[in-house]
C-alpha cells in the first residue's frame, strides 16, 4: 500500500493507491491547505484501510455519513436529543438526500430539502432544526476533510416564524384552578403557573429541595420527556435556580405532602419512595403524557379555552410583566439563559407596558 501528496494550484491533495478484488485502484481527497494537512490525512486513510474501517469518500453517502456522525454524536448530546436528531435523519432528510454521495452533495440539494418541507406545510421550526442538523453535521464532516467545504454555509438558513403566544387571563386561572382541586396532580398545574418551571422541572421536583422556612424552590434535576430518566440540573446552565413562592403556595405543598406521606403509609410495601413532590400511587415517576391527558380533561370539565401545558409558563411571565415586574427578574425566574431571550418571547407585550409607564411618568410629573 502506498500513497503521495501532491500539489494543485494553490492547495494539495493526496492520492492513496489499493488493491480491491485484486486490482489496483487510487483514490484522491483535494483541497487541502498545506502539505501537512494532506499528508496526515494520507497516514490517518492509510491507518483506517489498515485496519478495515476506511471508505471511499467517493462512495460514502449523505445517509451513511449522517448515522456516522449520530453514533459519535450521541455521546456528547442527551438521549431524547440524539434520539429526535435520528426522527429528523430519518424523516425529513435521508427520504430526499440519503442517496447522494457526501462528496457530490451540493447547496442546491440542501435548498431542495427547505423547499420540499415548506411546500408540505410542515412547522418552520421543524425546518430550521432539520437545516441545523445538515449544517452541523457538514461541518463536522469538513473538519475531518471528507469534503472540502460545508456547502449548507452557501443556503439561506430558514427563519421561524413567531407564533402567537395563548396565555390564560386572571379569571381564566382561577377557573382553573378551582376545577383542578379535585385532580390528584393539582399541585403540578399551581406550580406551573404560580412558578413559570417547566413541566420536567415540576416533574423532577423533590421535597429535598423545597425549602419551606425560606419560600423557596430550586431546580435540581428535570425528568424527560418520555418519563425514562433523570436529569441533574436543569435544560440549562442557567435553568438550574432558585424560584421564590408565595406562603399561599407554600400552603399548598405542605397540604399536598400531608396527603401524599398519608397515602406512603397505606401503600406500605408496594411504594417506592424516589422523594418526588409529584408521583404516581406507588412512588414513581410521573409520565408527562400522563399529566397532560389530566391536563386535557380538566380543560373539558372546566369548559375553557384549551391551551397548552408549557403555555402555563407563558402565562406566569405575562402576567408578571403586565404587573410591571422587571424583564431580568421574570427571566430570572423562568431559567432563561439571557433576558434577551426573555424579551423576545414576550415583546408583545411592551407597548402596553411603556404606554403605561408614559401615563404614570405623566400623573407623577403634571397632578
Amino acid at each position: 500500500m502506498a500513497g503521495s501528496v501532491r500539489k494543485d494550484g494553490t492547495t494539495w491533495y493526496y492520492i492513496l493507491e489499493r488493491t480491491e478484488n485484486g486490482k489496483r485502484k487510487q483514490s484522491k481527497k483535494r483541497g487541502f491547505s498545506t502539505k501537512k494537512e494532506a499528508q496526515r490525512a494520507l497516514v490517518e486513510a492509510q491507518s483506517a484501510l489498515n485496519s478495515g474501517t476506511y471508505v471511499n469518500p467517493s462512495k460514502l453517502t449523505v445517509a451513511e455519513y449522517l448515522l456516522e456522525w449520530m453514533n459519535d454524536k450521541q455521546h456528547t448530546i442527551g438521549r431524547e436529543t440524539a434520539s429526535n436528531n435520528l426522527i429528523y435523519i430519518r424523516n425529513h432528510i435521508t427520504p430526499m438526500i440519503g442517496n447522494i454521495a457526501l462528496s457530490k452533495l451540493s447547496a442546491l440539494d440542501i435548498q431542495r430539502v427547505t423547499t420540499r418541507m415548506f411546500e408540505k406545510g410542515l412547522a418552520s421550526s421543524t425546518i430550521k432544526r432539520t437545516f441545523n442538523i445538515i449544517n452541523t453535521a457538514l461541518n463536522k464532516a469538513e473538519k475531518m476533510q471528507l469534503i472540502t467545504r460545508n456547502v449548507a454555509s452557501f443556503v439561506d438558513k430558514p427563519k421561524v416564524k413567531k407564533k402567537e403566544l395563548e396565555v390564560w387571563d386572571i379569571h381564566e386561572i382561577q377557573q382553573f384552578l378551582e376545577t383542578a382541586t379535585t385532580s390528584r396532580y393539582y399541585i403540578a398545574f399551581h406550580l406551573a403557573i404560580m412558578t413559570g418551571m417547566r413541566q420536567g422541572e415540576i416533574l423532577g421536583l423533590r421535597w429535598q429541595d423545597v425549602d419551606f422556612e425560606h419560600c423557596k424552590i430550586y431546580i435540581r434535576q428535570t425528568l424527560s420527556h418520555d418519563g425514562k430518566d433523570f436529569k441533574a440540573g436543569a435544560k440549562t446552565v442557567s435553568g438550574i435556580r432558585s424560584v421564590s413562592v408565595d406562603p399561599t403556595t407554600i400552603e399548598y405543598l405542605k397540604k399536598h405532602n400531608r396527603i401524599m406521606e398519608n397515602e406512603k403509609r397505606l401503600a406500605k410495601g408496594v411504594f417506592f419512595d424516589k422523594g418526588l413532590v409529584i408521583h404516581t400511587s406507588t412512588g414513581n415517576q410521573l409520565i408527562p403524557r400522563n399529566l397532560m391527558r389530566e391536563f386535557k380533561q380538566l380543560l373539558i370539565m372546566a369548559d375553557m379555552r384549551k391551551i397548552t401545558f408549557h403555555d402555563l409558563r407563558h402565562t406566569h411571565a405575562s402576567l408578571l410583566l403586565r404587573q410591571n415586574v422587571h424583564p431580568k427578574i421574570v427571566s430570572e425566574r423562568l431559567g432563561h439563559s439571557s433576558i434577551k431571550l426573555t424579551l423576545d418571547i414576550y415583546s408583545h407585550l411592551l407597548p402596553n407596558m411603556q404606554k403605561e409607564a408614559a401615563d404614570n411618568l405623566a400623573q407623577l410629573v403634571f397632578n
